[in-house]
């Protein structure tokens, strides 16, 4: 109690205060993971997909962004319809951020490390900052093995034989 305020002040003064700082803190909140995509191992010729689940408020972007094979220094930003129309990106923006990227069709060049950045920071794409300090990021491996079946379907060699020597046919020499 404040000598000289009658209780009923005191009380609404410490209603507002605390009313206003509990307003501050639900209003604002740093993006976080809720799921991060998970690393796989697929064949040539496969599809696979990756899921990123975000909240934070206000709700947060989220980006996706590969790097190849022993080279993750060297992160480029992946699109929708990229490698000729087998990246697929679909996010849906809510409460959560929800992200699923998916690339079909798989060749040997789609492994490498898989990214999902994710940011709620209004100066996020302020080019003088520096995207670590502004971003979040969970990383996945994707290794691509070549599929028998695509080691199969390659045409057969035929050889023809005659009684007296065998020999290549000649799309084949």
């Amino acid at each position: 109690m404040i000598p000289g305020k009658p209780r009923a002040a005191v009380m609404s003064l410490s209603v507002a205060i605390f009313g206003t700082l509990m307003l501050q803190f639900v209003s604002s909140q740093n993006a976080g993971f809720v799921k991060s995509p998970l690393s796989e191992t697929k064949l040539t010729g496969d599809t696979f997909e990756l899921y990123c689940d975000v909240v934070g408020n206000p709700t947060p972007e989220i980006q996706w962004w590969y790097s190849e094979v022993n080279r993750v220094d060297s992160f480029r930003q992946l699109w929708d319809g990229a490698r000729k129309r087998r990246v697929s990106i679909g996010t849906a923006y809510g409460v959560n951020s929800v992200s699923v990227l998916g690339v079909s069709h798989l060749t040997l060049d789609d492994a490498g490390t898989y990214e999902c950045r994710a940011s709620n920071d209004p100066r996020r794409n302020e080019l003088h900052l520096n995207p670590a300090t502004t971003w979040i990021r969970a990383q996945a491996s994707v290794t691509v093995l070549q599929s028998e079946w695509s080691v199969l379907s390659n045409p057969p060699t035929q050889f023809l034989c005659d009684s007296a020597s065998p020999q290549r046919s000649p799309e084949n020499r």
